[in-house]
């Protein structure tokens, strides 16, 4: 790239982590025989467990989210590494089909992530929202047209999960799951995290 070229920065950006996870077999089949409750909203059912990463036999997954996480916060974002981040929680979600997942973000903590466990192409993607009042380029007043949309002009983002991809993003990023709209269950495993350390 010559010196002169123009460039964009994309400023002050909401930062999705995408990787993919080894799972085990094995672990894989202690999910579908874990133990769920429906959701308050009806709208899908979470296990009874909520530490589920803290278990022995998931030792081994969550040594690989912790890798993950790593590059998430320390890579990526340059947080210093004096500051340490841990799992605070974690849960898994099973969705039957024709369930999906209403607009949410996460609170008391300030990441999370999802692992996907068993899903296919019909069993509904992910979509994030712009915040509300979040202007990164024009404000919700002005709706103006676009030729192409991508990640620098858009309001909402899709990503189609596949199995054992893991996504982490900050907790305040409003996300919901589109139906499943297979003939099959949906299962992901959720997680949040904090941090410790000395803060400036």
């Amino acid at each position: 790239m010559q010196q002169d070229e123009p460039k964009v920065l994309p400023l002050f950006s909401i930062p999705l982590y995408k990787g993919k996870v080894k799972i085990e077999e094995s672990v894989k089949n202690i999910v579908l025989n874990e133990k769920y409750t429906r959701m308050r909203s009806g709208t899908g059912h979470i296990s009874k467990n909520t530490f589920i990463l803290d278990l022995p036999e998931f030792k081994s997954l969550k040594d690989e989210v912790e890798i993950h996480v790593k590059n998430y916060v320390y890579k990526f974002l340059k947080v210093s590494e004096t500051m340490n981040f841990y799992i605070q929680n974690s849960w898994l979600v099973k969705h039957f089909p024709k369930d999906y997942a209403i607009s949410h973000s996460h609170s008391n903590c300030l990441i999370i992530g999802v692992l996907y466990l068993k899903v296919n192409k019909n069993s509904g993607q992910i979509i994030f929202e712009k915040p509300n009042g979040y202007t990164n380029l024009f404000h919700q007043c002005m709706n103006v047209p676009f030729s192409a949309l991508d990640n620098n002009n858009c309001d909402s983002w899709c990503e189609y999960p596949e199995n054992n991809d893991i996504l982490i993003f900050p907790a305040h990023l409003q996300h919901r799951v589109e139906i499943n709209n297979s003939n099959e269950d949906r299962y992901s495993l959720a997680f949040n995290l904090n941090v410790e350390g000395i803060f400036s």
